[in-house]
């Protein structure tokens, strides 16, 4: 089935107002916003994705105003933001104003997510740490050691129920200039990592499966943890463009690691898990919809990269997805919520 990209034009409820914790980052951009039409295509490969996408779901065009859009997240007052790596900056955007800028300079913020007090935390290829906002609007960094040796360039990030953050720490945001601002390699490698938050304990996670670690997520009942392998992006001939997962015991230890699903093009880069268990992975130009089983159920095919993803529920509650890749941010209804919630 090939749709169209139709820009918003719905009566939707405007998102909140900026809080007084962020009022003083907003600034108005331009949006530029195209006319051109740009081709995408819904491949529905099995009958299950009709429990996921609508038969008439519509792609939303909101704004075009990134030079690399990624982390999409929604905050707890309900306003969407997202990252615009080249450009060190946080863009939000919202019915009435459009595209404004939210944060500047960002310190090239990349994946973004929200702790159980509502606070958003952020993984910073500047700073080379997870950081976090804090309730007054002051940045704190978290943690940006492992021993003594300073991290690569955090790249996304997920929390778990008992708010402990799962990372990945690839060498993108010291290796591209446009990402960051630069720096050396000094950990020894591409590595994920678990870090409680309460005890500032950093576990490195033991993944020989997976050799660039990118997008990380974990299963609704938080036995399963994925992660998307980029080293493509390092060596356009290496082959490994799998979704690995790995099994997770009571104290969150890692076993029996295996390759869920080979996406075959692209850099696989962000993912997401649905409240039903399936992964949503973007690669190349496509976000793959894949079973906990490893079934692929559908692919949604752009004409340019994407990035990331992330589910949410409008203020007229619609579910939907944020997707942000190359220059856009998008919206698509869905039927099915995401696996991690926020607090409210």
């Amino acid at each position: 089935m090939k749709l169209k990209i139709h820009h918003l034009s719905s009566a939707l409820a405007v998102f909140m107002l900026l809080n007084s914790a962020y009022s003083h980052a907003a600034t108005t951009t331009s949006d530029h916003t195209t006319r051109a039409q740009h081709d995408f295509k819904i491949e529905r490969i099995s009958k299950k994705l009709t429990q996921l996408i609508p038969s008439n779901a519509q792609l939303k065009l909101l704004s075009n105003a990134s030079a690399w859009a990624e982390g999409p997240i929604v905050l707890q007052n309900g306003q969407l933001i997202w990252s615009d790596i080249v450009n060190n900056r946080v863009l939000t955007w919202n019915l009435q104003q459009q595209t404004q800028t939210w944060l500047s300079p960002a310190q090239f913020q990349n994946g973004h997510a929200i702790d159980q007090q509502g606070r958003l935390l952020a993984a910073s290829h500047g700073k080379r740490a997870i950081e976090r906002l804090d309730h007054q609007g002051k940045w704190e960094i978290l943690v940006d050691l492992y021993g003594d040796k300073k991290l690569n360039s955090p790249n996304d990030l997920i929390v778990d129920r008992d708010g402990e953050i799962w990372f990945t720490d690839p060498t993108f945001g010291i290796k591209k200039a446009n990402e960051g601002y630069g720096g050396n390699a000094v950990i020894g490698g591409e590595y994920s990592y678990r870090f409680n938050p309460k005890t500032q304990q950093l576990t490195q996670l033991v993944t020989p499966d997976v050799h660039t670690p990118n997008g990380i997520a974990l299963s609704p009942d938080q036995k399963t943890l994925y992660i998307s392998d980029a080293a493509a992006a390092h060596d356009a001939n290496h082959q490994s463009r799998h979704i690995v997962a790995y099994a997770l015991d009571q104290h969150k230890n890692l076993s029996k690691g295996h390759r869920l699903i080979d996406l075959k093009t692209g850099i696989p880069d962000g993912l997401k898990v649905d409240a039903k268990g399936n992964i949503w992975a973007t690669s190349g130009n496509k976000i793959f919809i894949i079973s906990a089983q490893g079934e692929q159920l559908g692919v949604l095919e752009f004409s340019h990269p994407v990035a990331n993803l992330v589910f949410a529920t409008t203020p007229d509650q619609q579910k939907v997805i944020y997707i942000t890749g190359d220059r856009y941010l998008y919206q698509l209804n869905v039927l099915v919520d995401g696996a991690l919630k926020a607090p409210h």
